[in-house]
């Protein structure tokens, strides 16, 4: 079987009070498990978090900085998730055997919520190159988008992984209007994807291969934010997953839960969501407020299964017992 460990939504500044040196043991216990291969899907980092008068950075702030400014703070915030030891070994095991794949969501590529034709651009080549540079380790950031695909396992693929970028050609719904009028949606004429994305999604869509896996960091159906909200584009892909040959499943983040989610009348695939490794809500001292979500894919060319874990973090940074559900997917 092959194994993917996969996580989302890492905030370095949660949980103050945890030593630096012992920071986020969430990812060790995915290296304790020896997973093939690791995907990142978005807000590996947080330029932003929380409300004015509650938070020293409020949400949509890096908005208002200068670019010098903005390139800084976010060139800091990789620097500190990047020294976290716990972090930083795993990156170097993945690394090594060219085992790491990631994306990003709104708090890496620019602030909450951020649309794609909104940012200056000027801000998006920063940001572009800052991903490039700390989470995908190019030494010279290239001209590629950071949407791509791979199969896997290298040397016998029995599975696609498309990996998506959610934000860079996202354009923004007025989820308070209901279209030009009665027979148009909100979504119309918009896109989350943008058309060259979307076209490539559709083409690697089409492969031999027994499963397919899109990875995002936005979800299909959940959270104020998701992909059915374009609805037009939505029903495309829809229509693309009814008629392939393959096995497709989509694995994302964002919403700060572990979630599963049937294929029914609303979705055409099943929906596999592990968000907030290291996180919590309001920064308060009680465990409700806490997020210590990741997961693990395993898959085979008949089988597929999702396990999701949830930890409990004592005051000193150690793991206090992990939660773990798992559910067959293919059999």
């Amino acid at each position: 079987m092959i194994k993917i460990a996969f996580a989302s939504c890492c905030r370095y500044e949660a949980f103050p009070h945890i030593p630096h040196e012992l920071k986020q043991p969430e990812w060790k216990a995915i290296q304790d498990v020896s997973p093939d291969y690791l995907f990142l899907l978005g807000d590996n980092i947080y330029m932003d978090y929380g409300v004015r008068f509650f938070s020293q950075e409020p949400v949509g702030s890096p908005e208002k900085l200068g670019l010098d400014a903005f390139e800084i703070k976010m060139n800091a915030k990789y620097s500190q998730q990047f020294s976290v030891p716990n972090f930083k070994n795993l990156i170097s095991e993945m690394r090594t055997k060219n085992a790491l794949f990631a994306t990003w969501d709104d708090h890496d590529f620019a602030w909450d919520n951020a649309c794609g034709n909104e940012v200056p651009d000027d801000k998006k080549v920063v940001s572009t190159n800052l991903f490039k540079k700390w989470v995908l380790g190019q030494s010279e950031p290239d001209n590629s988008p950071i949407y791509r695909y791979v199969d896997l396992p290298e040397n016998n693929p029995i599975a696609r992984f498309i990996i998506l970028d959610n934000r860079s050609y996202s354009e923004r719904i007025n989820l308070h209007s209901d279209g030009e009028d009665e027979f148009t949606s909100a979504s119309e004429g918009k896109s989350m994807l943008g058309v060259e994305q979307l076209t490539f999604l559709l083409e690697k869509m089409q492969h031999d291969l027994p499963h397919t896996f899109i990875c995002a960091g936005l979800s299909l159906t959940q959270g104020s934010e998701n992909w059915s909200k374009y609805e037009e584009e939505y029903d495309v892909f829809s229509q693309a997953v009814d008629t392939s040959n393959s096995n497709v499943f989509y694995v994302a983040g964002d919403i700060h839960k572990n979630k599963l989610l049937k294929p029914n009348f609303k979705r055409p695939c099943y929906e596999v969501i592990s968000s907030g490794i290291s996180i919590n809500y309001l920064g308060l001292p009680a465990d409700f407020d806490d997020c210590h979500n990741w997961g693990i894919i395993e898959f085979d060319i008949n089988q597929v299964s999702v396990q999701f874990n949830k930890a409990k973090i004592n005051d000193v940074g150690g793991i206090q017992k992990i939660k773990s559900r798992t559910y067959q997917l293919l059999r």
